[in-house]
């Protein structure tokens, strides 16, 4: 057991929700006084530090199959009781480490390509422009239901292939499987998670047969008929990584888009000067996921001894990589705490590091661009109708956004 020699506080273990609104002060005295904290009563460390962050998800000396992390007894007793509902879920690139995540991803990149992505930029732009159509003679609109939540949620629907008319409930299968991202998640929340991933399983394996006996130009397809030496993935992969598509990816997405928008509000000086010179998204999108990342946090579990900070890990410790922390460390962001949307060097670490980097920050970055460009070319006049304090923000802490954003324009 490491020892704690700091008397520092883990704010993962009861999320107010003062710390939701705003985890950034927390996060800066946390790093100050112990960057690389072992929490007594989490059983985990928490890093904090750009460095110890940056560190640890390069690193391959730290993995992933979170399952064999030996100090969590709920999660192995629940996952082993209910593994065939969640085994849709787990076992995906995302959740393993090489040799079998380079196969996984090698083959996922195989059908989730540039080109593809950016031959969706005229589709997201006028999925952008059918949104804004829908809300204009109203001057109002709540940005999150009708608009940041939409959008992702369409163009991954048009990317796979299903229905739009099905979105809602992927929303709600993402949201419920995205419960189990929280540290201390508990029972309620790991059986609704494994119920979702099973419903998802079940609505979307007749589609992929579907695709299989007539190919399609969509992801499901490409995913199906992805190959590497001959090997392509089985059809639990398939189903598994379109999981992780939907609920790590639509998720974000739609947190990185009110998040930008919300980070214009709190800083009219920046929001001036975006509308005045538009061009100034290309490194505002960076410094948008920087300021106030949609992803927190990750996890990761050491796989043998490793030193950091001067700290030893021990082979089986699990280590909550706090991004959101990392993002805002002064020592690799001057004005740390400052929204600067002409920040040139900004090496954040938003979309992750390393091996486990994000698959879709392309797609999730474009869609940031054309979603705040779209919306500030149509109504540059755009308010918040009510106090910017009073939001409230969604759960799990994990992956940060409002829950509503009441606009006029």
């Amino acid at each position: 057991m490491p020892v704690q020699t700091q008397q520092v506080t883990d704010p993962l273990l009861s999320v107010s929700k003062e710390f939701l609104a705003n985890p950034y002060p927390i996060f800066a005295e946390l790093r100050k006084s112990d960057p690389l904290h072992w929490s007594e009563k989490g059983g985990y460390w928490i890093a904090t530090s750009y460095e110890h962050v940056h560190f640890i998800l390069h690193d391959l000396r730290f993995g992933k199959r979170l399952n064999e992390w030996s100090g969590n007894p709920l999660l192995k007793k629940i996952g082993m009781k209910f593994f065939p509902s969640l085994e849709g879920y787990t076992n995906n690139m995302l959740n393993e480490n090489p040799p079998e995540h380079t196969r996984l991803r090698s083959l996922v990149n195989k059908a989730f390509t540039p080109k593809m992505v950016a031959e969706m930029r005229p589709e997201i732009e006028k999925i952008a422009n059918d949104l804004l159509d829908k809300v204009e003679k109203k001057r109002h609109m709540d940005f999150v239901a009708d608009y940041s939540f939409v959008l992702p949620i369409t163009v991954i629907s048009r990317m796979l292939g299903v229905p739009e008319e099905d979105r809602d409930h992927f929303h709600i299968w993402s949201r419920d499987i995205a419960g189990v991202l929280d540290p201390n998640v508990g029972t309620g929340k790991l059986i609704v998670a494994m119920f979702a991933a099973k419903a998802l399983r079940k609505y979307v394996m007749p589609l992929l047969q579907k695709r299989k006996a007539n190919p399609q130009n969509d992801l499901i397809s490409a995913l199906a008929n992805a190959e590497e030496n001959g090997i392509h993935l089985t059809d639990g992969e398939i189903v598994a990584n379109i999981i992780l598509l939907l609920a790590a990816g639509h998720e974000t997405t739609v947190n990185l888009i009110s998040n930008s928008l919300l980070a214009l509000f709190h800083n009219p000086e920046q929001f001036a000067k975006l509308k005045e010179n538009p061009a100034l998204i290309e490194t505002a999108v960076d410094e948008f996921l920087r300021y106030d990342c949609p992803v927190q946090m990750s996890r990761r579990l050491a796989l043998e001894d490793v030193e950091v900070g001067g700290k030893k890990v021990r082979k089986g410790d699990l280590i909550v990589v706090l991004i959101g922390a990392a993002n805002r460390d002064p020592a690799q962001f001057p004005n740390a705490d400052t929204l600067d949307l002409a920040r040139a060097e900004n090496k954040h670490v938003a979309f992750g590091y390393g091996i486990h980097r994000c698959l879709g920050a392309a797609l999730a970055w474009n869609e940031g661009d054309i979603a705040i460009s779209t919306l500030l070319k149509r109504f540059p006049n755009i308010k918040l109708t009510v106090d910017v304090d009073s939001l409230e923000y969604k759960t799990p802490f994990s992956l940060r956004g409002v829950k509503s954003m009441p606009v006029t324009f």
